[in-house]
């Protein structure tokens, strides 16, 4: 038998025996088998579905760190279930004096990455969160937690000026921790958010000019279309973005081409030679690109003034496919 085979029969045998034993498991128990599950990447419906049903009317013995892992491992899988997570959040509610900075930011992560929208349970864990600022830039992933929660509320399209502004305060003595997924999801959100500060924009990229040779594809275009989406220029850190950018451009999708090109257009950063590179890139995955994305281009090239009659036919036969017309 193959190792990948002995993994899956042991797999197997592990969710049998502790499917049989779930209607015995308390809370905590409940909610570390929920968490181990999404730890390993385990997907199995059937178990899921029955570790949920024990779970539910039990979910007011859960204690606050065992409310946000189970919301958190839910979100991780991809699985919503919106009447366990209605109950859930509910629940949540008349516990959240006791939620600790890092409880605070999962359970909100979660229900933006599963769209769950509950204003009055976000703008209750705001309410809590906000005197508890200090305990997230002093947790060891603080930065994931402050970016996180930007993302979130940006996601969930709730804004918070003071809370926003809160937490950016909290956040600026951590920059220097920030990963590129960070970095990238907090200028995402600032600009989602129409949330524009100059001076923590400033520093943010100060600390992501350090890192951009390990930014992914997504995360390079995420950011420069938020810098123009809250109209933010930096033509030095937009330049050294573009170095770290061009290598990588064959591994971007449709939206980040399109986005990319948008926002140099926006911005008014204007490389001839990256806009060539990118053009390339693009023409083969024509195919790929949805009508916004299309306009984008258009736009852009427009913009440019740039003139490639294979590229714009190409172009154009896409946005007529589209029904975008001329």
């Amino acid at each position: 038998m193959s190792p990948n085979a002995q993994n899956n029969s042991g797999l197997a045998l592990l969710l049998s025996l502790a499917r049989e034993r779930l209607s015995k498991m308390q809370a905590q128990a409940l909610s570390n088998t929920r968490w181990l599950v999404s730890e390993l990447g385990i997907d199995e419906p059937a178990f899921m579905d029955a570790l949920i049903s024990e779970a539910k009317p039990k979910l007011v013995s859960f204690e606050a760190q065992a409310l946000a892992n189970m919301a958190y491992s839910l979100a991780k899988l991809g699985r919503e279930h919106k009447a366990f997570m209605s109950v859930l959040l509910d629940t949540a509610s008349t516990k959240l004096p006791s939620f600790h900075a890092q409880d605070l930011a999962n359970i909100l992560w979660a229900i933006a990455k599963m769209g769950h929208r509950s204003k009055f349970f976000v703008s209750l864990l705001l309410m809590e969160a906000k005197s508890k600022l200090p305990g997230f830039t002093a947790q060891a992933l603080a930065n994931t937690a402050l970016a996180n929660t930007a993302w979130a509320l940006a996601t969930l399209g709730y804004k918070d000026e003071a809370f926003m502004g809160a937490l950016l305060a909290a956040a600026v003595p951590k920059l220097a921790s920030f990963t590129s997924q960070n970095i990238s999801n907090t200028a995402w959100a600032l600009a989602t958010l129409a949330c524009h500060d100059a001076a923590f924009m400033g520093s943010l990229l100060v600390a992501a000019e350090t890192n951009l040779l390990s930014f992914k594809p997504q995360e390079l275009a995420n950011t420069v279309w938020a810098l123009a989406t809250m109209g933010h220029k930096d033509d030095t850190f937009v330049g050294a973005l573009l170095v770290a950018a061009a290598h990588k451009l064959p591994s971007f999708d449709a939206q980040n081409l399109a986005n990319t090109a948008w926002a140099l257009a926006t911005l008014g950063h204007k490389d001839e030679a990256f806009m060539s590179d990118l053009l390339a890139a693009a023409k083969p995955k024509l195919p790929s690109f949805a009508l916004a994305n299309m306009i984008q281009m258009s736009f852009a090239l427009t913009k440019f003034n740039i003139k490639g009659a294979e590229f714009e036919r190409a172009l154009e036969a896409r946005r007529a496919q589209l029904g975008g017309g001329k």
